[in-house]
C-alpha cells in the first residue's frame, strides 16, 4: 500500500497570509490582485485633485469656493457609491478585512504549502491564522 504524500503547511512562510500566498512573480500577477476599491478610489482622487486644480482659474475667490465645495460634495456621493461585494468592514469600519497594502487578499492564489519560495519567518505574525 503506497503511503499518502501531504504537504507541510506555509503557516511560518513570511509570504504565507491568511491561507494565501502574498508572493508575487510579475506586474500582471500583482496587476490581478490589487484592490479593486483601492483602484476606484484612487481614479477618483486623481479626477478630485484635476477637477481642484482647475479651480484656479476662475477669477472670484467666492466662484471657487462654491466649485470646490461642490466637487467635494460630488467625490463623496462617488466614494459612498463604490460597492465590492467581498467588503467586509474592519473594527473601525472604514477598512475592508480582506485588504493587504494594495492587494485584496481573496484575489491572491492560496497558499500551495511549504513551496521553492518558502521564506522562514522569524515569528508567526497574527495574520497568518486562516
Amino acid at each position: 500500500m503506497p503511503a499518502e504524500v501531504t504537504a507541510i503547511s506555509g503557516r511560518a512562510c513570511a509570504y504565507y497570509l491568511a491561507g494565501r500566498c502574498a508572493r508575487t512573480r510579475s506586474q500582471a500577477e500583482s496587476a490581478a490582485a490589487f484592490c479593486p476599491m483601492m483602484q476606484a478610489r484612487g481614479k477618483l482622487g486623481a479626477q478630485t485633485r484635476d477637477r481642484l486644480n482647475r479651480l484656479d482659474r476662475l477669477a472670484d475667490p467666492n466662484d471657487r469656493e462654491v466649485a470646490r465645495r461642490h466637487i467635494m460634495q460630488k467625490t463623496a456621493e462617488a466614494i459612498g457609491a463604490l460597492k465590492c461585494p467581498d467588503f467586509v468592514p474592519d473594527v473601525h469600519g472604514q477598512i475592508c478585512i480582506h485588504q493587504h497594502l494594495i492587494y485584496c487578499q481573496l484575489l491572491l492564489p492560496p497558499c500551495p504549502g511549504r513551496c521553492e519560495d518558502f521564506l522562514p519567518r522569524a515569528k508567526p505574525g497574527p495574520r497568518a491564522q486562516p
